[in-house]
């Protein structure tokens, strides 16, 4: 594929890296002329340095033939325009860091088929390392109606010594859970387990189900609690979001926004 990534910062040479990798034909845009030289000499991919929302700059970049265009600058109003310019381009998919949530809207009206919140991913992953340490919460899927979380399986709980096709003939164990994978503490890889495979204490479990299955589901691997937590924190984001929605409704139209204090990661 034919990839355009706006921004040259630690997080747009780190993508640019990865996807170089997979045979991808990868170029960069960023107004520092050192970066770009980074870019250029240690990964060896295209990079051009120019203002990406300058349309003579985006021209030798080529960006009507780009298949996906990654908007990574530090400013949220810098990627928001970046987006148009993709979009009127023709860019087949269009992916924007949003650093400033009040641009949500906009970036949706601006053809933007992935916005990534950098400020909402990580508020979410340091609150589930300090209030449920036993719970990784992977992906909300559909709206919050799934989720995809790790669980440990605790010392002296159902599941602890069990083979997997044991855990899963309980009649305990719920319908609306599956176990996808394991993740054992000494390996770093992910296992897909046989029903034969053993779970053992400090096990992580990849569990992908309801709200409800999994609630059950932990019953059996000794998180329940944890679990509990988790899932009430997801509703009560939801409410605080409701909240945030009708706020914004009630400002006036010509008030103006906070200024964006995020910077380059």
């Amino acid at each position: 594929m034919r990839i355009l990534i706006a921004g040259a910062g630690v997080t747009g040479r780190r993508l640019a890296s990865q996807l170089s990798k997979g045979r991808h034909d990868v170029t960069v845009v960023d107004l520092n002329r050192e970066l770009c030289e980074v870019a250029s000499s240690q990964l060896g991919i295209t990079a051009i340095c120019g203002n990406a929302t300058d349309v003579a700059v985006l021209e030798e970049a080529e960006l009507p033939r780009a298949d996906v265009a990654v908007a990574l600058m530090r400013e949220s109003a810098d990627n928001l325009a970046f987006s148009l310019l993709a979009h009127s381009a023709g860019a087949g998919r269009i992916i924007a860091r949003m650093t400033n949530p009040k641009y949500k809207a906009a970036f949706e009206l601006a053809g933007v088929t992935t916005i990534v919140d950098v400020a909402g991913l990580y508020l979410d992953q340091m609150v589930l390392e300090i209030e449920h340490p036993q719970v990784q919460q992977v992906a909300s899927i559909v709206g919050g109606q799934g989720l995809i979380v790790f669980v440990t399986v605790e010392e002296g709980s159902f599941a602890a010594g069990r083979a997997l096709d044991e855990l899963r003939a309980d009649r305990r164990f719920p319908v609306g859970c599956i176990v996808a994978g394991l993740h054992r503490s000494d390996s770093e890889k992910l296992i897909y387990p046989t029903g034969r495979d053993r779970i053992l204490r400090g096990d992580r479990l990849l569990l992908v189900g309801s709200i409800e299955g999994l609630t059950r589901a932990a019953d059996l691997v000794g998180s329940r609690s944890s679990l509990l937590n988790l899932f009430r924190t997801v509703k009560e984001k939801k409410q605080v979001e409701e909240i945030h929605a009708r706020i914004d409704a009630m400002l006036e139209p010509g008030e103006s926004e906070p200024q964006d204090e995020s910077s380059e990661s």
